[in-house]
């Protein structure tokens, strides 16, 4: 289902993990973070991996004068375990363990827990509770690799968003079974089969039944089979072929072909990739999409939503070479497009005061350039940038136009550099955005259509004090940006009590306000939290 892309997050062994680590930094608006990270054996044929985190930030500030607060204030603990067991001929066992709760909420500055829930001072306030279970075990078969790999979760949020309640659990396992087979000198091949089962359940609509007249949790089973096929024609020219079947309980067969080919030089300076292949996901509105569920607007459903569906080609070229000043240099570019179909776009501009949710009647087509570079010069000086130039568009019958909140270009840097002498590390790190359409409530809306260009900076000094200690310090949003004031409407009336309506429910202009207004945090394109300073202290026994 990985449509937008996927990331993989790989703890470390316990093996090659420090015996002990520590870090602890808080920053000049009082945000305090602490990370305690240690490895520990289980008898003699068993290690562990643990991790502590915790995240504290409990003082408002608003900054921009608008009555709310200006970044959200949260509360979070979260605890890792991995155990990685040693067994015969090197095969594979580890499991792992996480929990995450964590309260948070944001609102106007004089917003108490006693108002949870109420209609006279405005607040969002969440609750999380998550815990999950992986691991993966490979089959004593001899001479085979057989793998399963398994996880469970659990997720239940208690929210609140003004007047509006969102209580909802969702219970995920997962299960596969892999077979990786050299069938020839030049085929490898892997054979899958997974299965996965999902429940969810809320006090929205989005689990009412058919004819909205009793709740009724979501229980999806997917079940799917899977073939791959990594051909080596010769040392230079390499095919992947795969095919994948899922049986959905509800929305039926789906088929996901892919095709890949890599081209590569002697000693691979020069790779090239070129990749096709299909998508599907199966989007929960409330669990993706913050936004509809921000107590400002009526979230409204059109229809039963169906799957997303995508087709994508990619062509990748990555070139690596030295200088003769023994300069690395990597360049890494891409030309991506893909198409969607039933894609589920929110409608922000239909109706100022709802969210319209449907299937998208027509296609979205999200196409565009990247080109990344990596440099290291034999000074020490490091340096990764990268940019991306892409065209997001939704067709439909009123014709074509830009999705919103999607800027057209976006860029990254990091600038490393140590000074030997002083043994100081000095990290310059940013990116920049282009303009964005945002959604206004109205033609009388007075506010940008578009975000303006705008660029975070940050900049970091890092000085070791022996070889288990370390200090670090710096600026963040060095340019202090933040955008406009006024980019919630209407802070002052969050309920909308000073607001009148048509009897569409359209709300009309008043002398009090002119410009046809309610209260809307949706234009919100980027974070309030300004210029800051932080520091912090790093322990590592190895």
């Amino acid at each position: 289902e990985a449509v937008g892309g996927l990331i993989n997050v790989i703890t470390k062994k316990p093996s090659t993990a420090p015996l002990f680590s520590a870090e602890v930094f808080t920053t000049s608006w009082l945000e305090t973070n602490a990370d305690i990270g240690a490895k520990f054996h289980l008898g003699k044929k068993a290690s562990s991996l643990l991790g502590v985190n915790y995240f504290k930030y409990n003082n408002p500030l608003d900054l921009n004068n608008d009555g709310f607060t200006d970044i959200t204030l949260q509360d979070r603990t979260s605890l890792f375990n991995k155990i990685s067991f040693d067994r015969k001929d090197n095969r594979i066992f580890n499991i792992g363990m996480r929990y995450v709760y964590e309260d948070r909420w944001g609102g106007e500055m004089n917003w108490r827990p006693a108002f949870r829930g109420g209609d006279s001072i405005y607040g969002e306030s969440i609750y999380t509770n998550r815990w999950e279970v992986f691991g993966n075990y490979q089959l004593p078969i001899v001479d085979e690799n057989f793998n399963l790999q398994f996880s469970a979760n659990g997720h239940h949020q208690n929210s609140v968003y003004g007047t509006d309640r969102y209580i909802a659990d969702q219970r995920i396992a997962f299960s596969q079974l892999t077979w990786n087979k050299k069938w020839t000198p030049s085929n490898d091949v892997l054979l899958g089969v997974a299965y996965r089962y999902t429940y969810y359940d809320d006090n929205t609509v989005a689990t009412y039944a058919a004819d909205s007249s009793r709740n009724s949790p979501s229980n999806i089973h997917l079940t799917g089979l899977f073939i791959q096929d990594q051909v080596a024609i010769n040392e230079f020219n390499t095919l992947l072929l795969g095919l994948r079947y899922d049986h959905n309980n509800i929305h039926g067969n789906i088929f996901s072909p892919r095709i890949n080919y890599k081209w590569n030089s002697k000693k691979e300076k020069t790779i090239i990739r070129l990749s096709a292949g299909n998508g599907f996901r199966v989007a929960n509105t409330f669990t993706e999409d913050h936004a509809a569920l921000t107590g400002a607007r009526e979230v409204v459903f059109t229809e039963k939503l169906q799957p997303e569906q995508s087709v994508n080609v990619n062509l990748n070229v990555v070139q690596k070479f030295y200088t003769k000043n023994q300069t690395y240099v990597n360049l890494d570019g891409s030309i991506f497009y893909t198409f969607f179909s039933n894609r589920i776009v929110p409608d922000y501009e239909t109706n100022p005061n709802q969210i319209i949710y449907a299937n998208l009647d027509g296609q979205a087509i999200s196409k565009g350039v990247s080109l990344n570079a990596d440099i290291v010069w034999h000074s020490g000086v490091k340096i990764m940038g990268g940019a991306t130039l892409m065209d997001v568009t939704i067709e439909e019958n009123v014709g074509k136009q830009r999705q919103l909140l999607t800027e057209n270009f976006t860029g990254v840097w990091s600038i490393e550099y140590t000074i030997l002498p002083y043994n100081l590390t000095i990290n310059y790190t940013g990116n920049v955005y282009s303009p964005m359409r945002l959604p206004l409530l109205g033609d009388l809306d007075n506010r940008s259509e578009y975000s303006p260009w705008f660029s975070i900076q940050n900049i970091q000094l890092t000085k070791p004090i022996n070889d288990q200690w370390s200090v670090y310090g710096g600026v963040k949003n060095l340019l202090n940006f933040t955008p406009a004031r006024n980019s919630i409407a209407r802070s002052f009336d969050p309920f909308d009590k000073n607001v009148q309506f048509d009897a569409n429910g359209n709300a009309v202009p008043t002398p009090e306000n002119p410009n046809a207004l309610t209260f809307d945090p949706s234009y919100v394109y980027a974070a309030n939290q300004g210029i800051r300073g932080f520091i912090g202290i790093k322990y590592t026994l190895k």
